[in-house]
């Protein structure tokens, strides 16, 4: 760990990202991503931090030698290996998500430099429940990569205690309030008439009951996630699957849904937030499971919570919103107002940022 100040103006942020930064930028330029950085991140520029990312090398030799490099090691590697000269140039290194972190982890544990010398801090998604699922030679596995880290974020209070038991200092935690991109997922001009959409493609979605929930009504369901979401269950005519689309597409559903849905098991972070709160942006009704980790982004005067694998509450809940245009409005108008307060990257990045600074990180 690493607690010393660093009295710089600006501070030089090697960021760590599956995506090739100077890219993603171009395509955020071109419509195609909602942000100019993943999860919003250019936020930070305003706080004072300069952001750089790592370029992988081109072409099919160096695409197979990584590929092999990282099927070895179990994970991503390149950028974390090719990020070393950045790195010793850089104040502090910035990892989104934890599959960023395995090596720069274990190096900092090890006080190996540049890693091991300079702050890292990473932006996790799904640590918590790979924890809670992990066997005890994967949590030690897990313990090895993270347990030294300067600040890990993460997405639901509720994750504290398990990463505590990890092996990380509730003083090196911070329970970010997951932020979306309000300026671009905004309210539609045109009217709401898809009745129920339901979107998502994560391991945490629960399509079985909502497909229970829709069968042998009238309502009427677009679904947008992957066939292997579904398989194994029975889609009722009453469905369209409408398979992934590209954003522009996906904000245009957002806006024009009646009633966003947004099905979800149990784990430890808030599986289905992103797109239960891009909806909400957009001053969309959301109707959500209301699983501990999504009760920290939604009460009940801004959506409608429902109980794990309840099918027969999630159909009397989108029969009842199907007729009362005023409620999906007031719920609708509610969760946008909530995002716009507390929700959204700038507020995100916000909060990371002051946190590296009281811990002396920056």
């Amino acid at each position: 760990m690493h607690r010393g100040a660093y009295d710089h103006r600006v501070t030089r942020a090697l960021i760590l990202s599956e995506h090739d930064l100077a890219g993603y930028e171009a395509r955020f330029a071109r419509g195609e991503v909602p942000s100019a950085l993943p999860y919003g991140a250019e936020a930070v520029r305003d706080l004072g931090w300069e952001t750089a990312g790592v370029r992988l090398p081109e072409g099919p030799v160096a695409t197979k030698l990584r590929q092999a490099a990282e099927h070895r090691y179990g994970g991503p590697l390149a950028r974390q290996v090719l990020g070393v000269p950045r790195a010793f140039r850089s104040d502090l290194v910035l990892a989104l998500l934890e599959t960023q972190a395995g090596l720069a982890g274990r190096l900092e544990r090890l006080h190996v430099p540049p890693y091991g010398n300079r702050p890292l801090v990473v932006f996790s998604c799904w640590l918590a429940d790979d924890v809670r699922r992990a066997d005890t030679a994967t949590r030690r596995r897990l313990a090895r990569r993270f347990a030294s880290v300067d600040l890990l974020t993460h997405m639901s209070r509720h994750e504290t205690a398990t990463l505590v038991e990890l092996g990380i200092s509730e003083e090196r935690l911070l329970a970010v309030p997951f932020g979306v991109a309000d300026r671009y997922y905004t309210p539609g001009e045109h009217a709401r008439d898809i009745e129920v959409l339901a979107v998502g493609q994560d391991r945490g979605r629960d399509y079985a009951t909502l497909l229970d929930a829709v069968r042998g009504t009238d309502l009427r369901l677009q679904l947008v996630c992957r066939p292997e979401n579904l398989v194994g269950l029975q889609v009722p005519e009453n469905v369209t699957v409408l398979g992934p689309v590209p954003l522009p597409r996906y904000r245009e559903l957002l806006r024009r849904a009646q009633v966003v849905a947004v099905p979800t098991h149990d784990l430890s972070y808030p599986t289905g937030q992103s797109v239960a709160l891009e909806a909400a942006s957009t001053g969309g009704c959301v109707v959500v499971t209301g699983t501990r980790a999504m009760r920290d982004y939604f009460s009940e005067a801004t959506a409608r919570l429902l109980d794990v694998g309840d099918a027969a509450g999630w159909r009397a809940t989108l029969l009842e919103l199907r007729e009362d245009a005023d409620a999906r409005e007031r719920l609708g108008a509610a969760a946008r107002d909530s995002v716009l307060a507390d929700f959204t990257c700038d507020h995100m990045w916000q909060v990371v940022v002051d946190r590296t600074r009281a811990l002396g990180l920056t």
